[in-house]
């Protein structure tokens, strides 16, 4: 079984051919500054060396079409079983579900809770289905991993015939790259152990953290939306409603513009007033900038905040994971996070720090907890939960 996983953005298109038997990868492409006049275009095929192209790629349709093209060359169309997609929210559905008009329906109806993220997969659902008419469209969204937290913590304090009516409660995000986390350390850390506790850290242009208890998700810090929980870096995080309401009234806001403001303005880049990437933050407090050092700061009390909270719950954690491009690659964002927190049995070894590892253990040997960097691979899970699906 051959399985392609999409993975869209904005002005970017990324995608992998599986060969389900082995997991290799047969197949990979990677499109960016799409609408642009000089589009990047680059692809490999298994035990090939990359192929890289400049060229104008005029839209998303384009993009996708090109990449089939290419793939074309080495493997037929029929040979692909499904394309799955890491979708994000829809009213009423979670799980690994075909793409139907259904589907496609519920996600437009919280559209509004996400919509960069969802219009971008509605966007490339329809490409799909101009290009591959035949082909099954798969989603898995990242609401999957965290649908068996508790009641307690996913109820917010509001009438409770508004979650009746309308589903308002914590959802949660980022399952499949903390599903991945969770089975790559218990692969690595916990195998012979039947009880394990987990904090899971993907720090990126879009964070969050994750409780995990014996393989499952028991609290996360993104809510109905991923605006809610840690900053992201122009998205807005945990916000006092009654401050929002404040702030329109002040400043005679509509909901499109304030919305507007909360997803593409605010957050990291929102303090910092330059940047949403922690590599420019760090370059700018570097030149002594700071409104970046104030970002930094923010972000780094937030991500110990949810980790003391999550410690709580989970009575204690065996081991906290960092993951996703910030998490993988910034120690200096990792020391920070973890600086003085040796009263709770978690030491960082500056050394193995670092060295950076590409996956490993960088706590010192005298720390209770276990400290790791993981790196991500949600396209992994949602091709295995489509090939669950189908099987």
């Amino acid at each position: 079984m051959k399985i392609l996983i999409a993975n869209p953005g904005s002005t970017s298109y990324k995608c992998k051919l599986y060969d389900m038997q082995d997991m290799r990868i047969l197949f990979q492409a990677n499109v960016e500054r799409i609408g642009e006049e000089e589009s990047l275009y680059s692809y490999k095929f298994f035990s090939q060396r990359e192929i890289n192209k400049k060229g104008h790629i005029a839209d998303y349709f384009a993009a996708v079409n090109g990449t089939i093209k290419t793939l074309k060359k080495e493997f037929a169309i029929d040979e692909i079983s499904a394309v799955g997609f890491k979708t994000i929210h829809a009213k009423d559905i979670t799980g690994c579900v075909e793409l139907g008009i259904d589907v496609i329906d519920a996600m437009k109806s919280y559209l509004p809770l996400a919509p960069v993220h969802t219009q971008v997969y509605l966007n490339a659902i329809t490409v799909f289905q101009k290009i591959l008419p035949a082909t099954p469209l798969i989603g898995l969204f990242e609401t999957t991993f965290h649908t068996e937290i508790p009641a307690e913590a996913f109820l917010y304090g509001i009438p409770y015939e508004y979650y009746e009516k309308y589903g308002i409660r914590k959802y949660g995000f980022h399952g499949a790259s903390h599903r991945y986390i969770t089975q790559r350390a218990r692969e690595l850390y916990f195998k012979d152990q039947p009880s394990y506790k987990l904090i899971s850290c993907h720090l990126g242009g879009s964070s969050s953290v994750c409780a995990i208890k014996d393989g499952k998700s028991v609290d996360t810090s993104m809510g109905m939306s991923p605006q809610c929980g840690l900053l992201n870096a122009n998205r807005v995080g945990d916000l006092d409603p009654f401050a929002l309401l404040y702030l329109m009234e002040m400043e005679n806001m509509s909901i499109d513009q304030v919305r507007k403001i909360l997803i593409s303005k605010s957050g990291v880049l929102g303090i910092s007033g330059s940047s949403g990437d922690f590599r420019d933050i760090l370059k700018n407090m570097q030149r002594g900038d700071k409104r970046a050092e104030l970002a930094f700061r923010t972000f780094v009390y937030n991500v110990k905040r949810y980790i003391g909270e999550y410690l709580a719950i989970l009575n204690g954690a065996d081991c906290i994971v960092f993951t996703a491009g910030s998490g993988q690659n910034s120690p200096q964002l990792r020391e920070a996070v973890l600086a003085d927190m040796d009263k709770l049995g978690i030491k960082i070894d500056k050394i193995k720090n670092y060295a950076n590892p590409k996956e490993g253990i960088i706590s010192a040997d005298s720390s209770l907890v276990k400290v790791a960097v993981i790196p991500t691979n949600e396209e992994l899970v949602v091709a295995q939960e489509v090939q669950r699906y189908l099987a």
